[in-house]
């Protein structure tokens, strides 16, 4: 099969965020598959649909530097393609829920009513959207995408390389307690970095952040990382730095956001905590720097977790099979 993955990232390789990462991962599954795979980050569709001749294309997120409308060639052409949304832009100008700073809006659990200081997408985004296939990255984000108008037609999450992110006995201290947590967009008050900063004050426990660093040397800091802190305080489509921290046999602590409850089942994989609530944070950390047995345990239980449906070469079947359904139907 000849895949096509469109997606607007114009940074330098290696960089970007879960976004580029999926890009990359999903590459590499394929290719792992014996599928042939090229990228597009331009709007030159027709060009490139002319020169590559693919079996289907997967869109990503086209709309911040390129003309939405290019998809029409797609649908004029009758060329199979699924558009992977990874955000909520197609209801949400925000693209993330969030009133002022990081108030959460109507529409992650009900229906987006437009009274922020983003605002609503203009209409012509959902009826333009829904006219392709769309595809969600775990069913929580699906039920919300419905709510507020948008088609959900499939359902796929991810999956990481599970050789890179591995646990390493010999890199953890058995000494020192570390803690880290880890994102592109750290600086972005939706990340929830300073309710970390809040819930260690007062505790003798510091966290190391990593972001704006090559993949592999955050597999390696996750190698030394007894607990992983996943604070997104809006609703995340995923969150391949949460799977990559369970692959690696930390006890992670997430928020209750759609990614990280798609992923962590409370007191068996990890502890989820309420988001925006320090104290809560505050809690988990100290309850797993206490008890290293609850560490052990939950660590090992997230990497098998991983193992068994998050690996590449499961993340790969998911979406051959879905490309597959599409280029069935055409």
């Amino acid at each position: 099969m000849r895949i096509l993955l469109w997606h607007e990232d114009t940074r330098e390789p290696g960089k970007g965020g879960g976004a580029e990462s999926m890009l990359r991962d999903q590459t590499e599954a394929f290719k792992r598959m014996g599928h042939e795979v090229a990228w597009l980050h331009s709007e030159h569709i027709e060009q490139a649909v002319s020169e590559f001749k693919p079996d289907v294309v997967q869109i990503g997120t086209i709309f911040h530097r390129m003309p939405i409308n290019q998809v029409d060639y797609l649908r004029n052409n009758s060329i199979p393609h699924v558009w992977a949304v990874m955000n909520y832009y197609p209801f949400c100008w925000g693209q993330q829920m969030l009133k002022k700073d990081d108030l959460e809006c109507g529409a992650v659990t009900g229906v987006c009513d437009g009274i922020c200081f983003e605002g609503r997408t203009p209409g012509f985004f959902l009826q333009y959207m829904n006219q392709s296939p769309i595809l969600a990255l775990n069913s929580i984000t699906a039920d919300i995408y419905k709510r507020n108008g948008l088609r959900a037609d499939y359902v796929a999450e991810l999956g990481i390389d599970t050789d890179l992110f591995c646990p390493d006995l010999n890199e953890r201290n058995a000494d020192e307690l570390n803690i880290y947590t880890s994102s592109a967009w750290a600086a972005f008050p939706a990340k929830g970095m300073r309710y970390v900063k809040q819930a260690i004050e007062g505790t003798p426990y510091s966290v190391s952040l990593m972001t704006g660093m090559p993949r592999e040397q955050v597999a390696l800091g996750l190698k030394r990382a007894d607990i992983y802190i996943f604070p997104s305080v809006y609703e995340e489509t995923w969150g391949l730095c949460l799977t990559e921290a369970m692959a690696s046999g930390c006890a992670c602590i997430t928020t209750d956001n759609a990614g990280g409850r798609s992923q962590i089942e409370d007191g068996v994989t990890g502890l989820i905590v309420k988001k925006r609530d320090a104290k809560g944070l505050r809690d988990a950390i100290i309850r797993l720097a206490e008890d290293k047995q609850l560490r052990e345990r939950l660590g090992a239980a997230a990497r098998e977790h991983v193992l068994a449906d998050h690996t590449l070469e499961a993340m790969g079947k998911r979406y051959i099979a879905i490309y597959e359904q599409e280029m069935a139907r055409r």
